[in-house]
């Protein structure tokens, strides 16, 4: 009796190992099967017409960033506390970039991200904590002495950190308002206020209010639940508003000097815009989070094209909420574009679900 038992116990032992060897060989083919990328060139828009935007990566956790990180297999292996390496993008919002790094709010996990494509790290703001804590970061900005300032829509201040990220100062808290968006502009900082729908000027050392602007004169909203804007390249502010579905267009003074769009599923047309940036040509990148898409639009608000809608393996969005635009950093990017494909700027979009938390897309044309 007590032989088979023995002999029963071995049996036990073995299949046991048999089926953990199964389920390694499974979950080492699921590791090596696995698509980290497009096969061939994503571009936008489809054939037959030219392409000018072009899905390069996407950027999800700290392991799209460093090539050290560890593989699918060993973060599942029982017992692998190396898995806690891996630093994840939680709820994505607003989004920058700064002298060749990437600068994200996480909301969710009240924190600020800052990735370093050229070093290959991964980061979180050293000075949050203390008085410096941040409970819900929404949007960002730096001045050309590398300080950061943060929209914080919980404390309802914009915090400052020095450049090594030590925490600084915070601005607001005596102005009863709701930042949402933030832009330094030389010694002035714009902070945009969805509470009471107009963009504060802050002296950028100080924090001091130097005024207001939103409104015409005679007191009429010329804002209407704005979340997000940019400084246009040519001394002009472009603001994106959800209750009207309207981008609108005012000088450093406040003047309005257009407007354009409004809510609607139509070419040019907005269901829930967000995110806006302009670059240097002064083309306008609108992100709608209903449409999950990005529209870019002439000086005048005429509609060029539109990327990222659902439904693609790669470059599609997920909720959008904001965009970043720049002429820098290609070459940090450039094992993605395709040869044939000449780049002038990269684009960076956040998405609040799905596996692309970051996707950067690269505007240009075909090579002659």
């Amino acid at each position: 009796m007590a032989g088979k038992n023995r002999k029963n116990d071995s049996w036990r032992k073995r299949l046991i190992l048999l089926l953990l060897l199964a389920g390694m060989l499974v979950l080492a083919g699921c590791a090596g099967t696995e698509v980290s990328g497009p096969q061939g060139p994503v571009f936008f828009p489809p054939a037959p017409n030219p392409p000018r935007v072009q899905y390069l990566t996407r950027i999800s956790s700290s392991r799209d960033v460093d090539d050290k990180q560890l593989s699918g297999l060993s973060l599942v292996a029982v017992g692998d506390t190396r898995a806690e390496k891996v630093k994840p993008i939680i709820k994505p919002f607003g989004i920058t970039f700064h002298k060749g790094k990437i600068y994200l709010c996480d909301t969710t996990a009240a924190r600020v991200i800052i990735i370093d494509p050229a070093k290959k790290t991964f980061d979180f703001l050293k000075g949050n904590y203390s008085f410096g804590k941040l409970k819900k970061p929404i949007n960002l900005d730096l001045d050309a002495e590398d300080n950061l300032y943060v929209a914080d829509t919980m404390r309802r201040e914009v915090l400052v950190y020095g450049p090594s990220g030590n925490f600084l100062r915070a601005y607001g808290k005596t102005l009863e308002m709701k930042p949402v968006d933030v832009a330094v502009d030389g010694d002035f900082l714009y902070v945009l206020d969805i509470k009471n729908h107009d963009i504060k000027i802050l002296d950028r050392k100080t924090g001091k209010l130097r005024r207001r602007i939103g409104k015409t004169p005679d007191g009429k909203y010329l804002l209407s639940m704005p979340i997000s804007l940019a400084l246009g390249p040519k001394g002009s502010i472009y603001v994106t508003n959800m209750t009207t579905g309207k981008v609108v267009n005012l000088d450093r003074d406040g003047h309005l000097l257009g407007e354009f769009g409004k809510l609607g599923d139509g070419f040019g047309q907005f269901g829930r815009p967000k995110g806006i940036d302009v670059d240097r040509q002064n083309r306008i990148y609108v992100v709608d989070a209903a449409h999950q898409n990005v529209q870019i639009f002439n000086k005048k608000g005429r509609l060029l094209m539109f990327f990222g809608d659902p439904g693609l393996p790669f470059g599609s969005l997920n909720l959008p909420a904001s965009i970043a635009v720049t002429s820098e950093g290609i070459e940090l990017f450039r094992q993605y574009i395709d040869p044939a494909f000449a780049a002038e700027n990269l684009i960076f979009v956040t998405s609040q679900f799905g596996a692309a938390k970051i996707s950067v897309y690269a505007l240009g044309q075909l090579k002659k």
